[in-house]
């Protein structure tokens, strides 16, 4: 049995064996261990022992020249010894390790970020929480921009929280997502991504995958400011201007912009709207309690100008949707609509003022929703009125107790302000319109 010192230089000087046969030679240094040559040059370092439950010595591999190192070998066989000499078979050591590890990482995976975050996207369209589909691109977007870019074609982008396990995120890599977005101006999106973070762990400790939420509302405020009220609403020529400016658009666009003005209602009330929703008769819009934010119906009653722009509508052949580009998806107000609607806009207002150096103030889309509800008021419709119209929750013994539509006294304030609307971008009121105010005109 050929024993001698293995070296680096002796192990890279080895020639293969005479064919159909391999040579081993064995370590001086740990005499157990050799290593095996083949006839095609393969380098094999081996150990000999008895391992149990096996008292008849075998060879076991340890590895192969130069993948595992001399000193990575001698290492092994040690390791290898020092468990047989306490009766362990090292294989069965090695599988053990094996599955202890591929389990170790089936959990870690399991509790890994876009996993958990999988899970209570599920729980939440199960309990039919509204704007689930919103908080999900939200999520994606700030928290896994990898996984999103991709599937948006754009690879070019660094991981944020991808395969971060839900306990191993902090508060400091909440304000790296929540702060990146304010840098980019937008300090309101900010604030709600964060609080959409903040539910997120809070269900996460509520389910018991993490010992408590390591999200602090405080922080967020100091690093980025608490949210304001926005209290913006359009003046008479910015409500000329963009009546005018949504020409600008296409027809999808003008007509969904001149609707919410018409209505004040949410965005997405209308812009998802369905020609199932709408009356054959046209008489109203009926927002349904599955898409509506206070779990209930919510009928629209429809105004002669209303009417006109639904009428007008090109419906796209087996197509539900009232407002669509393709036919296929309902229309979705971005940045890109809304930036080209502010310059038309601003144009508009240039061309009435007489002047080039008029600026339009920065409004949002919500804005629309505010100045019908200031309006209404200004139009002298009760408030209790004026909130039906508009949407908002009424108190909880309310909603229990009186599921009225209100839709007469609804109609008579949509019809208020259509004329008060017709006035200032028509300069006129239409002849269908019917003063209501008894003592005054209607703006």
């Amino acid at each position: 049995m050929a024993r001698q010192t293995l070296t680096d230089r002796s192990l890279k000087a080895l020639k293969p064996a005479p064919a159909g046969k391999r040579v081993e030679i064995f370590d001086a240094i740990i005499p157990s261990m050799g290593i095996r040559v083949t006839d095609k040059g393969q380098k094999t370092f081996f150990l000999l022992g008895r391992f149990p439950p096996s008292k008849n010595p075998t060879r076991r591999a340890l590895g192969e020249y130069p993948v595992l190192s001399l000193e990575e070998a001698r290492n092994r066989a040690r390791e290898w010894l020092d468990l047989v000499g306490k009766g362990i078979d090292p294989k069965a050591q090695q599988e053990a390790e094996s599955k202890s590890r591929a389990v170790a990482a089936a959990r870690k995976k399991e509790r890994s970020f876009e996993a958990v975050l999988q899970r209570y996207l599920q729980a939440r369209r199960r309990d039919g929480i509204r704007k689930v589909d919103e908080d999900e691109r939200d999520f994606f977007r700030e928290c896994l921009p990898t996984l999103y870019q991709k599937n948006q074609g754009n690879k070019d982008i660094q991981p944020v929280w991808e395969g971060r396990p839900v306990d191993d995120i902090t508060m400091d890599d909440i304000l790296m997502v929540v702060e990146g977005i304010a840098k980019r101006g937008k300090q309101r999106q900010a604030l709600n991504v964060a609080q959409k973070i903040g539910t997120f762990f809070n269900w996460c400790a509520d389910d018991e995958l993490i010992p408590s939420s390591p999200y602090r509302p405080k922080r967020v405020n100091i690093a980025i400011g608490q949210r304001q009220s926005r209290e913006r609403t359009l003046t008479d020529d910015e409500i000329r201007a963009f009546w005018r400016a949504t020409d600008g658009l296409g027809v999808v666009y003008r007509d969904l912009y001149r609707l919410l003005l018409l209505t004040g209602q949410r965005l997405n009330d209308i812009a998802k709207a369905s020609w199932s929703e709408v009356a054959e008769d046209f008489s109203t819009l009926t927002v349904p309690k599955d898409r509506f934010k206070s779990d209930r119906d919510h009928v629209i009653p429809l105004t002669p100008e209303a009417v006109e722009i639904l009428k007008g509508i090109q419906r796209w052949k087996n197509s539900h949707w009232v407002f669509s580009l393709n036919g296929k998806n309902s229309a979705t107000i971005g940045d890109k609509v809304k930036s080209r609607l502010d310059e038309l806009m601003q144009d508009e207002l240039r061309k009435i003022a007489g002047d080039e150096k008029v600026k339009l103030a920065h409004w949002v889309n919500h804005d629309l929703r505010r100045t019908v509800r200031t309006r209404l008021s200004e139009l002298d419709v009760l408030d209790e009125v004026a909130e039906a119209v508009i949407g908002h929750v009424p108190s909880k013994l309310n909603r229990t107790y009186n599921h009225s539509q209100r839709l007469g006294v609804k109609r008579d304030a949509l019809i208020r302000w259509e004329g008060a609307l017709c006035g200032i971008v028509k300069g006129h009121r239409p002849e269908n319109i019917v003063p209501l105010l008894p003592k005054r005109e209607a703006i």
